[in-house]
C-alpha cells in the first residue's frame, strides 16, 4: 500500500488545508487524473478528470461524493475514508457556525446536502478488476440513470455543463441525446464505451467521445453492416444489445509473425511501417482532414478500398490487409507507397 493511503488523516482547520491534503494524496498515489477517473468508475463512482481538476484547484470544501471517489480510486481503505469524511464534516460544521456568527454565507459546497449516508455509501476498498460490461435488458433506463447522475455530479462540483446536446427524444433514448458524436462528454458516452469494450473493441472508458471512440464506432458499424458515420444513434445501440459483431482481434505478436512471413525480404521494415501507420492495431481507423478515412494495419484510404472492390469488413481483416500490402510491395520493391516517418 502506498504512502497516500497508509498515512493517517492529519487534523486540519480550513477547507484550503483539506484540499491541499487531497492534492497530496493524489500526488503520492502516482496516478494521473485520467487514471483516477477510470479507477473511480471501476469502483462504481463518477469522477471525470475535469471534475477532479476543478476540485483540487479550489480552496473550498469539496463534496463528500467526490472525496469518496478520489480516495477509492487511490485505494484508500474504507476505515480511512471514514476518517477523511469525519474531518470534512468537522470543517463544514465550523464554517457553518462561523457563517451564522458573521451573518454571511458559510463556505460550504453549493447544492443539496452533500452527506453520503453510511448505509448507501459505495465500497471504497481496493479497486476490483473491471468486469466485462453487461448490456441490461432495459438499456435505455440505464442510460437515463447515467445521464441524471452526470447532471447531479456537475451540479455538485460546480463544473461547467457540457455543450448543448442535440434534441432529446426521451421516449426512444431514455434521456440521452438522440445522436452521440465526437466532442461530447457525458455518462451516455461512458455507457457507449463500456459496450464497445464488451464487444471486443479497446477504447478508453472515460466518458469522452474523442477520436478513439469515433474510430471504434466506425469499426463496429463496418462489421455490423451499418452506415459508417462514426456517430452513435439508437440503431447502433440496438445492434450493441445483440450478438457480438466484431471478430476477435489479432494480438500484436501474431501480426508481427505474419508480417515477417509475408515480407521475408524486409521483415523488420514491414513491421516498422505497420507500427508507424497503425500501431499494429488491425482495427485502427483514422479520419483525415477532408473527412475521408484510412483503414486497418496499412491504412488504406476510402478511395483505395473502393478501387479494390471490397467492403470495410474485408479491409479490416489483418490477413487481407497485409496480403494487399504485399501485392503493392511486389510491384514497387519498397514501402514508398506509404508515407510514414519511420
Amino acid at each position: 500500500m502506498d504512502d497516500a493511503v497508509r498515512d493517517p488523516v492529519p487534523q486540519v482547520a480550513t477547507a484550503g488545508e483539506y484540499v491541499a491534503l487531497l492534492r497530496e494524496a493524489r500526488r503520492r498515489s502516482g496516478l494521473t487524473y485520467r487514471e483516477i477517473a477510470r479507477r473511480a468508475s471501476a469502483a462504481g463512482h463518477w469522477l471525470p478528470p475535469s471534475t477532479l481538476a476543478t476540485m483540487l484547484g479550489r480552496t473550498t470544501l469539496p463534496r463528500e461524493r467526490t472525496v469518496v471517489a478520489l480516495l477509492a480510486a487511490c485505494g484508500t481503505p474504507a476505515v480511512d475514508v471514514d476518517r477523511w469524511l469525519e474531518t470534512r464534516r468537522d470543517i463544514e460544521a465550523r464554517l457553518s457556525e462561523q457563517g451564522r456568527r458573521e451573518g454571511g454565507p458559510a463556505q460550504v459546497p453549493a447544492g443539496p446536502s452533500s452527506t453520503v449516508p453510511a448505509t448507501i455509501r459505495p465500497s471504497v476498498g481496493s479497486v476490483p478488476p473491471r468486469p466485462e460490461a453487461p448490456w441490461p435488458a432495459r438499456r435505455w433506463l440505464r442510460l437515463a440513470l447515467l445521464a441524471v447522475f452526470g447532471v447531479l455530479t456537475v451540479g455538485a462540483t460546480g463544473a461547467l455543463p457540457p455543450p448543448a446536446a442535440p434534441t432529446v427524444d426521451s421516449a426512444s433514448t431514455g434521456g440521452c441525446p438522440t445522436v452521440l458524436r465526437q466532442g461530447m462528454y457525458d455518462p451516455c458516452v461512458l455507457s457507449l464505451q463500456e459496450h464497445l469494450v464488451a464487444d471486443g473493441l479497446t477504447v478508453p472508458v472515460d466518458g469522452w467521445f474523442g477520436p478513439d471512440t469515433t474510430s471504434r464506432v466506425m469499426v463496429f458499424q463496418a462489421f455490423g453492416g451499418l452506415p459508417v458515420s462514426g456517430t452513435a444513434d439508437a440503431r447502433l445501440f440496438d445492434e450493441l444489445a445483440g450478438d457480438r459483431k466484431v471478430p476477435v482481434s489479432w494480438p500484436q505478436e501474431r501480426i508481427r509473425k505474419h508480417l515477417r512471413q509475408m515480407f521475408p525480404e524486409d521483415p523488420a521494415g514491414a513491421v516498422e511501417v505497420a507500427r508507424c501507420l497503425s500501431g499494429l492495431d488491425p482495427y485502427r481507423v483514422e479520419v483525415v482532414e477532408d473527412g475521408s478515412r484510412r483503414w486497418g494495419l496499412f491504412q488504406f484510404s476510402d478511395v483505395e478500398v473502393s478501387r479494390f472492390g471490397v467492403d470495410r469488413r474485408t479491409v479490416l481483416d489483418p490477413a487481407w490487409n497485409i496480403g494487399t500490402a504485399r501485392e503493392i510491395w511486389s510491384r514497387t520493391g519498397d514501402f514508398g507507397h506509404w508515407n510514414c516517418a519511420t
